[in-house]
């Protein structure tokens, strides 16, 4: 479970201020202006420069930093060769785990051409200053090391790492995209000064969507290009369909600032992915999805291909009373859902195990009424912003040593979130402080069947230190590095 900050729409509003008046282009790579020749022979020159003992095809997890400051994963393509510059996602994940991500979304870097960087020392809890320091010296190393188009750097990050990816394209500049997972733009006071591409990644029960939703309409309303997806998945990581979708989302506005040539296969591509969403949109009863697909893909592709069809699909949608009353539905419901979080967050410590048994009864049933689906996602995000309440307090419980309450919390977190393996983790942490390690084995075990896969966290948790020369954890620790390498 990860820490997050909710984003009020006055709070992206004022980030968004002065944005009409202060955009600066973010595609100036230095030497953008020298002369052409000078160019080529400064890139010769470089070329030599460049790390060739970096492996290629295959994640290195921890790339140290030549100033030993940090360390970070690395996936190169196959065919990646330093003599041409490459286009970049340099990745932010809120627990500072970069191989994930880099795990996730290898075929897509390998299918499309891209470097993949994950930072090991980004992650929640690190002050902006601290977190910007790091960020500009992992770029260093990288672009000293490997040939980065400087053009097209991109940034990507998930709950408080997707703040810092927006953070770095906002604050620093030279970031040409942002892919955004299950959080929005930090809370700033200041104006953004560089202008980038964003895709919004979120899922319909991640109790962050409304802020996604709303900084998508503030987006719009700023001549951003923007695209929010969404799909029925919880507060996590983007799927790799979904991630794939986005960097083929990106690389059509490269080609239409000129930043690649265009290229009619990633067009057609990219045709083809947004109709079978918007199908299933429709399908599906998601009126807005549909809409805000249709309308998308028209100012994505205008220029490159005939966007009538998919303007008149946008208008006659927008039109049609379903989209209307979803539109009010949702409007009600974004108000709702604030208040109901706010009221969880109030009432947790006030009552025990048997009265939430009860609450969260009523919140699945209303979870699963097939009638109304906004409702439904809306009683399903509150019993995920529940379990990240749960975790809140169990986390700070057992570190804390008052285990009684923990015991307490994390059963209430398994009633809440019963697939989460995070839920199972902090049962494991339960049962080495009661100095039962047959129990605490048995939870990593639960822990692994529901997907955990933070080997780093594993093997660095003082809470387990006393079993690392156990075979059994041992056994734990291999199903958890493949956990994190499944494709």
């Amino acid at each position: 479970m990860h820490l997050h900050i909710n984003l009020s729409q006055k709070a992206v509003l004022i980030l968004l201020a002065f944005m009409a008046s202060s955009f600066c282009s973010c595609n100036s790579g230095s030497g953008q202006n020298a002369a052409a020749t000078s160019a080529d022979t400064q890139a010769v020159a470089k070329t030599t420069a460049y790390d060739v003992q970096l492996v290629k095809g295959k994640i290195a997890d921890s790339i140290a930093c030549r100033d030993n400051s940090q360390n970070y994963a690395l996936y190169l393509p196959a065919n990646y060769d330093p003599a041409k510059p490459w286009p970049c996602v340099f990745f932010f994940d809120a627990h500072a785990r970069g191989a994930m991500p880099v795990s996730m979304y290898k075929k897509t870097a390998e299918r499309y051409g891209f470097v993949l960087i994950g930072s090991n020392a980004s992650k929640n809890g690190i002050a902006w200053p601290v977190t910007e320091t790091g960020v500009k010296a992992l770029m260093q190393d990288v672009q000293s090391r490997i040939n980065i188009d400087p053009k097209r750097i991109y940034t990507s990050g998930f709950s408080g790492g997707s703040r810092v990816a927006s953070s770095v394209a906002i604050f620093d500049g030279g970031i040409a995209g942002v892919i955004g997972c299950a959080a929005g733009f930090p809370q700033a006071q200041q104006g953004i000064q560089n202008k980038f591409d964003y895709v919004g990644l979120a899922g319909a029960y991640d109790f962050n969507l409304s802020e996604m939703e709303q900084l998508d309409e503030t987006l719009e309303h700023n001549g951003f290009h923007h695209q929010l997806l969404t799909a029925a998945a919880i507060h996590s990581w983007a799927s790799a369909a979904d991630f794939e979708t986005g960097v083929l989302w990106l690389q059509i506005n490269a080609m239409k600032e000129h930043l690649q040539p265009k290229n009619d296969t990633l067009v057609n591509a990219l045709k083809k992915d947004l109709a079978t969403r918007i199908t299933t949109a429709k399908a599906t009863g998601d009126w807005i999805s549909a809409y805000r697909l249709s309308a998308g893909i028209a100012k994505a592709l205008e220029g490159l291909t005939d966007i009538t069809a998919y303007k008149k699909q946008a208008e006659e949608i927008s039109a049609s009373t379903a989209y209307k009353s979803a539109i009010t539905v949702q409007a009600q419901l974004q108000t709702e859902e604030i208040d109901g979080q706010q009221e969880l967050q109030k009432e947790f410590a006030q009552h025990d195990e048997q009265w939430w048994t009860g609450k969260i009864a009523g919140l699945n049933k209303n979870s699963k009424d097939v009638k109304q689906l906004q409702r439904s996602q809306m009683n399903r995000r509150l019993l995920s912003y529940l379990g990240f309440i749960c975790y809140m307090y169990s986390d700070h419980a057992l570190k804390s040593g008052d285990l009684a309450n923990a015991d307490g919390y994390i059963r209430i977190f398994k009633l809440a979130d019963p697939k989460n393996p995070d839920c199972s983790y902090l049962r494991a942490i339960y049962w080495t402080e009661k100095g039962d390690n047959s129990h605490a084995l048995s939870s990593l075990q639960e822990a692994i069947q529901a997907g955990y896969s933070d080997i780093t966290q594993l093997l660095t948790d003082p809470a387990f230190s006393s079993l690392h020369n156990d075979a059994g954890f041992k056994e734990i620790a291999g199903r958890v590095r493949r956990n994190m390498l499944v494709d």
